[in-house]
């Protein structure tokens, strides 16, 4: 089936990125009517409608068009990687990965420059907006979830949480427990909508998260950390946040808290998964050095 297709593929992906038969045929310097004839041909050898012409120039995939364009995405990534791994005068391979900013700063960063020695060429984003990976550009996602079907998951670290204030403001409100906490007492949270890590909480002593309107939003943890040195209030940090150059100034609460969980997906390919290997290995290997430093 595919080699009777694969001539037209390209013409579609070209239409489909743009939603455009004009700009597809400008990309691919041919002419629009080229386009067109490419399209038609494809959607009579699949038996479906790949394309919704709306007025003017407006097109919108189908249902089924958009599936198969997906589909494409990933056999066109995958033939690419393949074609870069396995080139001879290839020197390096360059990927693309996001991560969220506090893991990405603490434990992706530092191990770039050894993944180059590996001839791996990582351009990393740091964000902690949540991905839609299949349509995204990148080839690794690091999340702390497994939610997203159709990806394959390497288990990479659990990292423990703790609940911290700075020594000073534990010292002036005179807080010692979680019980100890009530309203005068500012939370600083990643959001006051949702948060698991804090409803589990107050959950697990009788309260109720939401009834707690002292609140300060602050959406990472590198500035959840600034807020807690600089004695603003409360808040929930990874483990790995303290220390020895910072663990006298902060109070750590005797707390048994959560584990947030992460993994590294990546799209299904034998290339993709011998890379994920790598990565994964260095971000485990500098995980437990950290921790026995620290």
């Amino acid at each position: 089936m595919l080699r009777h297709l694969a001539n037209h593929l390209p013409y579609f992906s070209a239409v489909a990125k743009s939603l455009s038969f004009s700009n597809a045929a400008n990309e691919l310097a041919v002419s629009q009517p080229s386009i067109s004839y490419q399209i038609k041909c494809l959607e009579e050898k699949l038996g479906f409608q790949l394309f919704m012409r709306g007025q003017g120039n407006k097109v919108e995939l189908t249902n089924k068009g958009s599936k198969l364009f997906q589909e494409y995405l990933i056999l066109e990534r995958n033939f690419n990687q393949v074609i870069f791994d396995t080139q001879v005068n290839q020197s390096r391979t360059k990927l693309e990965m996001t991560a969220p900013v506090d893991l990405g700063v603490k434990f992706i960063a530092p191990m770039l420059s050894q993944l180059e020695m590996d001839k791996l060429i990582i351009n990393l984003d740091l964000t902690d907006e949540v991905v839609d990976f299949k349509k995204s550009k990148f080839d690794f996602s690091i999340r702390n979830n497994k939610n997203e079907k159709g990806l394959e998951y390497f288990s990479l670290m659990s990292a423990k949480n703790i609940l911290v204030c700075s020594e000073q403001y534990a010292l002036i409100n005179k807080l010692s427990t979680f019980d100890d906490i009530n309203e005068q007492h500012r939370l600083i949270v990643r959001s006051d909508v949702k948060s698991n890590t804090w409803e589990k909480l107050f959950l697990k002593h009788d309260k109720r998260f939401h009834k707690h309107n002292n609140m300060q939003v602050i959406n990472n943890s590198f500035g959840i950390y600034q807020a807690i040195i600089s004695n603003i209030g409360i808040g929930i940090l990874p483990e790995y946040f303290v220390d020895q150059s910072n663990q006298k100034a902060l109070y750590i609460f005797e707390e048994s808290m959560s584990e947030t969980p992460y993994y590294l997906a990546y799209q299904p390919s034998y290339v993709a998964k011998k890379w994920a290997t790598l990565i994964k290995t260095l971000i485990i290997k500098n995980f437990e050095y950290l921790k026995r430093i620290n």
